[in-house]
Formats: C-alpha cells, sequence, structure tokens
C-alpha cells in the first residue's frame, strides 16, 4: 500500500493524525475507567465522599431494620397480614416484575399488567427499574469479574448489602444505565427513576395513617427487611453455599432454603445457565413460586411467549460442561 501523499490528498495530514488519535480515545476511557475503579476500591466503603443517593439508600436499610426492632411490641394481626400479603406482592414485583419481565424478558404481559407488577417492585425499596435491571445485566455479562456490579470476590458483606449504597463505584464498573434504552424510552420508567424515594415514602405515610405506627412498624419495617434480604441473599449466598447442576463460568449455586425464601430465586445455578428462562425451579421438588404465577397467567390468557429451555438446550449445556471439565 502507498503511503499517503499529505499534500496532494484531501485528506490532510492533521487530519489524518486526528482520525487516529480518535481510534485511540475507546483505550483511553477504558484505562480511566478502571483508574477510577481502582480508586474507588482502594478508597474502601465507608472513609469515602458519600453521594445523597448513597446516605438515602443507608438510612433507607437503616431505618426498615429499625423499625422492625419494634415489632414484638406493637403486634397486631391486622398488620401482621397486612404485611404478609404486601411482602406477597412487592416480593413478586421484584422477582416477576423487575427481573424475570424487565430483565430477562422471559414472557410478555399486557402494559397496563407490566407496570402493575414493576410499580409493587418499586414500593419494596431496592432502587427503580432502571438502575435495579441496569445493574443486574451487568451482572450476568461481567458475573464475578472486576466490572460485576455485586461481585462476591469482594466479600460476602458487599455483594449482599454493600453495593446497595455505593453508587459511584457501581458506575465506575458499570456505566450509567447505558444498557436499558428499551426501559429509558418509556416515560413511566423514566417517572419512576425520577420520582424514585417518593413513592415508598408516600406509601409508608398512608400505611401509617390507615392503620397507625403497627401497621408502618409491620407494614413497611417488618416486610421491606424481608423482601429486601430474600432478594440480597440470592446475590450473596446465591454464589457461596449450595449445589451446582451446570458447569457455569461463575460459582453460582442452586440452594433450597434460598430457593423458598426468595421465591424461586434461590435456584441461581439453574437460572446463570439459562438466564431468559421464565422458570427457575427445574426439578419437580425446587419450589419457584415466581413460576407458579407465571405458568398460571399463561393459563388465563395474560402471558404469552413463555420461554423455557429445550431439552436440546440442556443436552448442549450438559455438553459444555464436560468439556470444561476434562
Amino acid at each position: 500500500m502507498p503511503p499517503t501523499n499529505y499534500h496532494n490528498s484531501r485528506v490532510t495530514k492533521n487530519q489524518t493524525m486526528s482520525t487516529v488519535d480518535a481510534s485511540v480515545i475507546p483505550v483511553d476511557q477504558k484505562i480511566s475507567q478502571l483508574s477510577e475503579l481502582e480508586k474507588r476500591r482502594r478508597g474502601g466503603f465507608w472513609l469515602r465522599e458519600w453521594r445523597l443517593v448513597d446516605v438515602v439508600n443507608l438510612c433507607w436499610i437503616t431505618g426498615i431494620h429499625v423499625l422492625a426492632a419494634f415489632a414484638p411490641f406493637v403486634f397486631d394481626w391486622g398488620a401482621v397480614m397486612v404485611a404478609l400479603g404486601l411482602a406477597l406482592f412487592t416480593g413478586m414485583g421484584m422477582t416477576l416484575g423487575y427481573h424475570r419481565l424487565l430483565t430477562h424478558r422471559s414472557f410478555k404481559i399486557s402494559k397496563g399488567l407490566e407496570y402493575f407488577f414493576v410499580y409493587c417492585g418499586a414500593l419494596a425499596g431496592q432502587k427503580d427499574p432502571i438502575s435495579w435491571v441496569s445493574t443486574h445485566k451487568s451482572h450476568h455479562k461481567y458475573a464475578e469479574t472486576d466490572r460485576d456490579p455485586h461481585s462476591p470476590t469482594e466479600g460476602f458483606w458487599f455483594s449482599h448489602l454493600g453495593w446497595f449504597c455505593y453508587h459511584d463505584y457501581i458506575v465506575a464498573k458499570c456505566g450509567e444505565y447505558t444498557n436499558v434504552p428499551e426501559l429509558k424510552a418509556q416515560w413511566f420508567y423514566r417517572f419512576l427513576n425520577e420520582t424514585y424515594f417518593l413513592h415508598p415514602t408516600v406509601f409508608a405515610l398512608l400505611l401509617y395513617l390507615y392503620g397507625g405506627f403497627s401497621y408502618l412498624v409491620w407494614g413497611v419495617g417488618v416486610r421491606a427487611v424481608i423482601v429486601c434480604h430474600m432478594t440480597f441473599v440470592v446475590r450473596s449466598v446465591g454464589h457461596i453455599w449450595g449445589e451446582r447442576s451446570w458447569n457455569t463460568p461463575d460459582t453460582s449455586t442452586n440452594n433450597w432454603w434460598t430457593g423458598i425464601f426468595a421465591l424461586g430465586e434461590g435456584w441461581h445455578n439453574n437460572h446463570h445457565a439459562f438466564p431468559n428462562s421464565a422458570r427457575h425451579g427445574f426439578e419437580w421438588w425446587q419450589l419457584d413460586l415466581t413460576w407458579e404465577l407465571i405458568r398460571f397467567l399463561q393459563l388465563i390468557g395474560l402471558a404469552t411467549d413463555v420461554k423455557l429451555p429445550s431439552e436440546s438446550e440442556k443436552r448442549r449445556m450438559v455438553l459444555l460442561g464436560s468439556i470444561k471439565t476434562n
């Protein structure tokens, strides 16, 4: 290939050098991103500059545990029943709405029903759909690498809860919600993202006005503690203790008690093997209440295009696992 004649060519030398420099920019950005990530990692969790969003999230987590501590002193059967009902609705909002529907598109439902389940999830107090789905997509894409937002390699505490209160660290790892354009394009999800903290706060106030302090303690404190740790244990326990049915490239496990406690999310190794499956508990004894609800919606015609792994896909996964082992 003949050398470029900078004097006779329409492309000047400066333009060519600009083109070369532009091609290097992504590498520089990656280096800068890694430097920022390393700086935040070395800075630690507590002794850092705290952003308002992290302070609010920490106050929320602390507040619900403090409220829950009052539960034995304000026992009320009405409040307990409300708490159980809300735990089921907000829990399903997380597992069915945020996770299997928005993140993995394991099935389809009407937009109105989608918004209902997702709003139930928003009341669980685990961030808005845009940030949650973006974080979870990054977890699957970068599982147990430096860019995993809640990698178990950073310790049990961080993978369980620490990540929840460190926004800038997660952004340094994964970017700021660039992987959820389908959600950012919808006014409902932009609205929840911009007004997120308002919704659990107003809901708590309504419960207090309806039933007093006991309803606040049980309907917000106890219920939110249960639902938050219900999903948090999947990130921590689900990568440490349990059995592995599939040889996935991560340490995900199937854990029977998190499978029950987390409405079916605890069959985490199954999920990492087949992320788009609407069903996580593949065996008859692997209780998956979220799948049972999806199957019911399918039965009455409200859920369509329900994705499940085929037998050939399972055989292929077994074959890949045996090749990796050998």
